[in-house]
């Protein structure tokens, strides 16, 4: 299994590509349809105080800034927060971006309104310890939203790997190169079980992750399975399909 060491490492080497991606989806009709999505899950107010749990290149920490959010972006990868420090330059905001571990937050018991991921809580290691860091940090009544997928189910033996290959290749028919940072294939030939998915083996998820949210003081726990169709390009549905993103939410419970 990877340490945490070792992850940031793998998104120190992922980052340029997947910064190119954020820059390019900030510039498509996407950003509102997330906004849209993640208001209406929210809580109400404004400004709100929002956690953007590993930050990445910094997307959401640039939508909210804009919307007048106080937020705070974290991330353990240097690289990433590098891409959204210029990110959040060239779009005229200045969300408060820190280095450091989102399973041990550096912040004050119900301090934020909304903690916020997205394409992350697949690489947490100890997912009882993160969630219950984020449910510390939020307020009495504030939501946790997460945004994921079953990345790790196209590494298991199944027709989930079946599809998944079946739509790489017409991904790369349709599209001449797929989403990897080297061009490489992400499925078709690709080892099972890698290190970095061995805590799911074949789990599914968000079941997985609402049995531990039922564990910490949170309530009102609630799912949707595919949230692509408002929030993904017509080139992610294509490669990707065969798990898409869904949304999970969570209310902490009051005092």
């Amino acid at each position: 299994m990877l340490t945490q060491e070792q992850i940031n490492e793998t998104w120190n080497i992922r980052a340029d590509n997947y910064n190119k991606y954020v820059r390019e989806e900030l510039l498509t009709d996407r950003p509102a349809k997330w906004l849209e999505r993640i208001k209406a899950n929210a809580p109400a107010g404004n400004p709100l105080r929002i956690l953007d749990a590993g930050c990445g290149p910094g997307f959401f920490c640039v939508l909210f800034s804009k919307e007048g959010h106080d937020v705070t972006g974290i991330d353990g990868s240097e690289r990433m927060l590098g891409h959204a420090c210029e990110t959040a330059l060239s779009q005229g905001v200045s969300p408060t971006l820190i280095k450091g571990d989102f399973g041990k937050l550096p912040f004050g018991d119900n301090t934020y309104d909304l903690v916020i991921s997205r394409n992350v809580t697949h690489t947490i290691r100890e997912h009882l310890k993160v969630y219950g860091e984020w449910n510390r940090v939020l307020k009495p009544g504030g939501v946790l939203l997460i945004f994921d997928a079953n990345w790790h189910l196209p590494y298991q033996p199944g027709p989930v790997r079946e599809e998944a290959i079946r739509r790489e290749r017409q991904c790369l028919e349709q599209y001449s190169k797929g989403f990897t940072y080297d061009g490489s294939y992400e499925y078709i030939d690709s080892e099972l079980d890698p290190p970095e998915y061995q805590v799911f083996g074949s789990a599914i998820r968000p079941d997985f992750d609402c049995g531990i949210l039922h564990q910490l003081p949170f309530e009102e726990i609630s799912f949707e399975r595919d949230v692509t169709e408002e929030l993904w390009s017509e080139k992610e549905k294509v490669a990707y399909g065969a798990t898409p993103l869904y949304m999970l939410r969570a209310v902490k419970k009051q005092a």
